[in-house]
């Protein structure tokens, strides 16, 4: 089970160039389609089976679901799939260039139907202009759903980006090609479409780019004193930072300090070294948590080296 989805699994927070060169990745040059939310994997599975002269990537933030499509890739013999375990919605805007990708497809999401969850629907804030930004030129965004007035919202906000001409919500007609497809249809319930295909390109900004900071503290600190760093944050407009526990290594030589961060509502747990050298302390990203350098990480990372800065020793 390991080695079915292990061979599909991408970890794009160990890359160093973003966005990434997918031609590179799948070693060919094809076009390029994306699955946000592939749940058991059965479409994307048949779909790139149907489709051998394109490749397809597909996020989930379930390992459970990775592991279910990796076992559905690997029985169908498909080789022109990868999955990253990530928020599709991040990953679509920091992972692809502009103009790279011909399909977005989205299979029933949940359409979080709450006032107070608005904030969680897919499609919100930035999102149409990440497709608008990532999509070719005719390219296309698939959005299928039961539920029609999350459908009619997500037409709404796509058509205030101005870069798509719309089609739908139609009904979807033929063989059922998701469980919940099948699920919504032995409940009477209808099925529809909605089809943006790009006319025009948009900008976007990522924020998963550039380097690290590193701080040097040249001072004497003892362990115990920079665990006083605990419960440091911030908070802007578009992110946020928390520093929580931190653990001192039997030696006393590091002090591991857990931290959260958030931006535009992309939430990261990781871990930053503090570590003793020569002439003081060295404050830096620990590479075994693997977060997206964004700027609410790399905040966090400069916050504690200047805390340690001003107020210790």
């Amino acid at each position: 089970m390991m080695l079915e989805f292990r061979q599909y699994l991408l970890e794009p927070r160990v890359w160093t160039r973003l966005p990434a060169d997918w031609r590179e990745i799948f070693g060919r040059e094809a076009k390029l389609a994306v699955e946000i939310g592939f749940g058991n994997g059965e479409f994307l599975a048949e779909e790139a089976s149907r489709c051998p002269d394109w490749d397809f990537v597909g996020f989930e933030v379930s390992l459970k679901c990775i592991e279910k499509a990796g076992r559905k890739l690997a029985q169908a013999g498909v080789r022109n799939v990868r999955l990253v375990l990530l928020d599709g919605r991040f990953g679509l805007r920091e992972l692809f260039p502009d103009g790279s990708v011909e399909r977005v497809i989205v299979n029933f999401p949940c359409p979080w139907p709450k006032a107070r969850h608005a904030g969680r629907r897919l499609v919100r804030e930035d999102f149409p202009r990440t497709l608008g930004a990532v999509l070719r030129e005719g390219g296309r965004f698939e959005l299928t759903s039961d539920h029609l007035p999350f459908l009619e919202e997500a037409r709404e906000a796509l058509e205030g980006c101005g870069c798509f001409v719309l089609e739908g919500p139609s009904p979807v007609e033929g063989v059922p090609r998701t469980r919940y497809e099948r699920k919504w249809r032995l409940r009477g319930l209808e099925i529809r479409r909605l089809v943006a295909r790009k006319v025009k390109g948009t900008g976007v900004e990522r924020i998963a780019e550039g380097t690290m900071p590193h701080v040097h503290v040249p001072k004497e600190l003892s362990p115990e004193e920079i665990l006083r760093v605990r419960g440091l944050k911030e908070v802007w407009p578009e992110g946020s930072f928390v520093v929580k526990e931190g653990y001192i290594s039997p030696d006393g030589g590091e002090v591991l300090l857990r931290a959260h961060a958030t931006d535009r509502g992309f939430h990261q747990h990781y871990f930053i070294l503090v570590h003793r050298e020569k002439d003081g302390w060295m404050v830096k990203l620990d590479g075994a948590s693997l977060p997206f350098r964004t700027p609410a990480v790399k905040r966090s990372v400069a916050a504690v080296g200047e805390y340690l800065l001003r107020k210790g020793g």
